[in-house]
């Protein structure tokens, strides 16, 4: 019985700690998922010598949206690929970040910054921060002290 009491009292103290992990594993995935698809869409601009845009498309659950210039006929236009992060994974902190348009030398117009954070329903949601410079690359800051 006094084992099966320590084995109780050992669990209560770990399952918070476990519930925290995974929060900032879907935070994490969801930060990462969006620098993937920006360098993707760099990929696509150098592949292509053209201008690629990266654009949010919405607030709840995110979505961004790559939209690529029309090929020389007879190719046929491609679909703009999206990348939707799960319901709850996510959130803009602050406003939904400008279009970054990528040239056909994969560099980024101007340097920009966004943050999310989540996932959302945490009490203490972490914020994790996406630059993209002008040379084009894709960095994700994660916090050092995680909530």
């Amino acid at each position: 019985m006094v084992v099966i009491a320590i084995i109780a009292a050992m669990t209560l103290l770990a399952v918070p700690w476990f519930v925290k992990i995974a929060q900032r594993q879907t935070l994490q995935s969801a930060a990462r998922e969006v620098a993937v698809a920006l360098t993707a869409a760099r990929m696509k601009a150098v592949k292509r010598n053209a201008q690629i845009s990266f654009v949010a498309t919405g607030g709840a659950p995110i979505e961004f949206q790559t939209i690529e210039p029309a090929p020389p006929a007879p190719t046929p236009t491609p679909f703009p690929s999206m990348l939707r992060l799960p319901a709850k994974a996510a959130r803009f902190l602050g406003n939904t970040p400008v279009p970054i348009i990528f040239g056909g030398d994969g560099r980024a117009t101007g340097a920009p910054t966004f943050q999310i954070e989540g996932p959302l329903g945490m009490a203490t949601p972490n914020a994790i921060r996406i630059n993209v410079q002008s040379n084009g690359r894709v960095e994700v800051v994660t916090p050092v002290n995680w909530q």
